[in-house]
């Protein structure tokens, strides 16, 4: 399987490799400059100089390793999609890290190779590679860890396209620490930021990140970062309906990105502001404007995915207007590129990758705890150990006690795991389905398995006098809790609720009027069949609170209190 394909690079042996802080400075500095340096340089020629010069200094390993990283990602840049040449160049280098026994080395190239491999949509790819990062940036030093910045944004940027915008966030402002003030490299951190705000629907903190950005890449001279912010507002104002100020803003980023001959930023503000046309009705302009963007999209291999949802929008308008010649065309373009985007880009493919993050940071917090355990244990043996001859007894009397303890412990660690493995699998399963109301129905009746188990659970560990039973009742709890409809799992279920009964909603507006999402919450949930103890469930109430709460709604909508649950 792909996602399993160089998972042998989480091995941890490296991590514990002595560096040298000298040559690590040195290696940090080169690296530095020659990045500066790097957007200058026209071709190999120019390239292979400029590292002879700058690598003498170093090792005859590390000038190995940085010269096949460096030429990997000069030669990608200059054919513009995956090529033998640049995977040939990162493998060895990875090989190299390993070989010299450099963790630091090793977690920068590893990371390049990661980003190269995202840049050209194959995300499945550059999964493991990403993962290896993420697991030992928490391992090493942050002293020895090399181009902090572009490590920490490079992994961001992955997690933004996966949809782990929070760890994302956090990311992004951990590269923010070490950028320079006015920079392009800030101006790209800030308009990232932005992305994160407006992908969670934070619209007015995502406009003022990006208002920063274009103060900062105007500072820096950043052209392309300010014109990508300028279609970031945009898709804000298109939320708002503002669309002559949306057009206006695109009109500009389209101009700059053509001049800047920047294909893919090209086309996302061309898409953009073919569906502004289109919300604004403009069918014969966003037609025009995406059959351009197509051809933009189908001169490079890698924008298969912008190929396949400009094709969409094409069909949508086909349909519109009864072009049915066009609605072939896009028809058959569509089928041809969902194999393509099987391999690549594709919503499946994220959609895998999102899933398999979240097993695999699963995974971590079990190997961290079990790698507590064990280092625990280890420090009590040492001492058991060391007094050994005066404390024979006690010392199997305290072993089998403590191993006890420990069997106790990976029982009921294994049990919170289980649990929170079926939360996430049901969670997933949602999204899969995109939230559709029979989706929704399907996640609360397993949300409501799942709760009363962990019920079950409470009250059989309130019957325990396990010394590890107070701390498990707690994890416990805040499971239980965290499976309760919070505002945000209600404002996506009362949407998805709306759209699959938007008569019966209208009819609730217009007739009940004073009801609130309290209020609410019971009816919608009472619509899908759900018992009074499951709604309790769910809303995290006593059985007899959702029978007062039903109460009040007779007494107050007596006349109509009929047709109030449908």
């Amino acid at each position: 399987m792909k996602l399993l394909l160089f998972l042998f690079l989480l091995l941890p042996s490296s991590i514990t490799a002595q560096i040298s802080l000298s040559d690590v400075q040195s290696e940090k500095t080169v690296i530095e400059r020659l990045a500066k340096r790097y957007s200058n340089i026209k071709d190999t020629n120019e390239l292979s100089l400029e590292l002879k010069k700058e690598l003498s200094i170093l090792d005859n390993k590390s000038s190995i390793i940085l010269t096949n990283v460096f030429t990997a990602n000069f030669t990608a840049d200059i054919k513009d999609e995956l090529n033998s040449t640049s995977d040939s160049l990162f493998k060895e280098a990875l090989q190299q890290t390993k070989q010299a026994n450099r963790a630091d080395l090793e977690l920068w190239t590893t990371t390049q190779y990661a980003f190269y491999l995202y840049t050209y949509r194959k995300y499945e790819a550059s999964f493991p590679f990403f993962i290896f990062s993420i697991r030992n940036l928490d391992r090493i030093d942050t002293t020895l860890i090399i181009s902090p910045c572009e490590t920490y944004k490079k992994i961001g940027f992955f997690l933004m396209t996966v949809g782990d915008y929070e760890t994302a966030n956090n990311y992004l402002l951990a590269a923010k620490k070490y950028v320079s003030q006015n920079s392009s490299e800030l101006a790209s951190i800030l308009n990232n930021l932005g992305m994160v705000n407006l992908k969670t629907k934070k619209l007015a903190i995502a406009e003022k990140y990006f208002n920063e950005t274009i103060a900062v890449a105007t500072a820096s001279k950043d052209q392309l970062t300010y014109a990508k912010a300028l279609g970031n507002i945009a898709e804000i104002k298109l939320a708002q309906k503002k669309h002559n100020e949306a057009i206006k803003l695109l009109n500009s980023d389209i101009l700059i990105s053509k001049k800047l001959d920047n294909t893919k930023n090209t086309i996302y503000a061309m898409v953009l502001l073919g569906k502004v046309y289109l919300a604004q009705g403009n069918i014969s302009k966003a037609n025009e404007l995406l059959h351009e963007a197509e051809t933009y999209a189908q001169s490079k291999t890698y924008l298969k995915s912008s190929d396949y949802e400009i094709s969409s929008l094409i069909l949508q308008i086909a349909k519109q207007t009864g072009n049915t010649k066009e609605e072939l065309s896009s028809r058959r373009n569509l089928e041809a590129l969902k194999e393509t985007l099987a391999e690549m880009d594709g919503q499946d493919v994220i959609g895998k990758v999102r899933w398999a993050m979240e097993k695999q940071k699963l995974q971590f917090g079990i190997e961290d705890e079990k790698a507590k355990r064990e280092r625990e244990t280890f420090a009590k043996v040492i001492a058991l150990i060391s007094c050994f001859l005066l404390l024979v007894v006690i010392f199997f009397v305290v072993k089998r006690f403590r191993t006890k303890i420990i069997i106790e412990k990976t029982e009921y660690d294994e049990k919170i795991s289980k649990l929170s493995l079926d939360k996430e699998t049901s969670e997933q399963k949602l999204i899969i389905n995109h939230q559709t109301l029979q989706s929704y129905k399907t996640f609360l009746i397993e949300k409501n398995e799942q709760i009363k188990e962990l019920e079950d659970e409470i009250a059989k560990i309130k019957q325990t006098s396990s010394a590890y039973s107070d701390n498990y009742q707690g994890k416990i709890q805040e499971l239980l809790n965290s499976h309760l409809m919070d505002s945000e799992s209600w404002t996506a279920f009362k949407t998805s609720f709306i759209q699959s009964y938007p008569q019966y909603y209208q009819h609730l507006t217009k007739n009940f009027i004073g009801l609130t999402d309290s209020h609410l919450r019971i009816i919608f949930l009472s619509k899908l069949e759900m018992s009074n103890i499951e709604i309790a469930r769910i809303l995290g109430l006593t059985l007899d609170a959702v029978k007062k709460a039903k109460h009040r709604l007779r007494k107050k909508y007596s006349e109509d209190y009929a047709s109030l649950f449908g």
